[in-house]
């Protein structure tokens, strides 16, 4: 089966997404969103067997390590593994959140800046806990503080030199617009790359999770879900709001 993957995403404390609860239960929810660590317990609570972090502090503000304290408490508070995108300035960064108890990094610029501490780093982590972060606009890979100059391909050819065997591959066409990602072109990407996938984002439904899961053959066998889990795209999630808000005042 398909890993479905929640994400949160979080900037200066807090996360960027609230969910879309039942009338009545918007001091929960909100409460959640200024407090993520009881976030990654709810969706804990909801099932999820693997969770996501961004760090847009770090991505798009150049500011690494402004959530620190945060990122830990989330992983402290969970059980279950957690993955983390952030910009990573140095090997040193990735090392301290593996040994930190965070199950996996999403690396970016690092490969370029510092290939052989990647190298360095999957020897020593296994290269399940380093992933490749591939984020593509207009066909090209974008990175936090540079330019990559590389191609999608080429980007993948780095990182399996690397010692890698999973990317993380988002496109920021289809980010956030619940339009789904495109098929053809994660089918493309598979067929000349022997690395497993986790696709990122663009999920909009039910339909889109059966259409991508027809692709595990290919090797994409998990995906990074978020605004659709927050306004509640998934049948099951009217059965948890309906829990939640009748539980309310205990969990609150």
């Amino acid at each position: 089966m398909l890993l479905i993957i929640p994400s949160i995403d979080i900037h200066h404390g807090s996360c960027r997404r609230c969910i879309e609860g039942a009338p009545g239960t918007e001091s929960l929810y909100a409460e959640y969103s200024h407090h993520p660590e009881r976030l990654v317990q709810l969706w804990r609570r909801e099932n999820a067997k693997s969770l996501h972090i961004t760090d847009f502090d770090a991505m798009f503000e150049h500011n690494p390590d402004a959530n620190n304290a945060l990122i830990s408490s989330m992983i402290k508070a969970t059980d279950i593994p957690i993955q983390l995108l952030s910009s990573f300035p140095d090997i040193e960064h990735c090392s301290y959140w593996l040994e930190q108890g965070l199950y996996r990094v999403i690396i970016n610029e690092v490969m370029l800046t510092d290939p052989a501490g990647v190298k360095a780093l999957i020897k020593q982590y296994t290269p399940s806990r380093v992933v490749a972060a591939i984020r593509v606009s207009s066909d090209r890979v974008t990175l936090p503080d540079m330019e990559s100059g590389l191609d999608v391909k080429e980007t993948i050819n780095l990182a399996h030199s690397l010692g890698m065997n999973r990317i993380m591959y988002a496109d920021t066409s289809w980010e956030g617009t619940l339009h789904g990602p495109d098929l053809e072109i994660l089918k493309n990407i598979a067929q000349y790359s022997s690395m497993r996938i986790t696709v990122g984002g663009g999920i909009g439904g039910p339909e889109q999770l059966w259409a991508l899961q027809e692709l595990r053959s290919f090797g994409i066998d998990s995906v990074v879900i978020g605004r659709a889990l927050y306004e509640n795209k998934f049948p099951c999630q009217e059965m948890w709001r309906s829990i939640e808000a009748q539980l309310e005042p205990d969990i609150s």
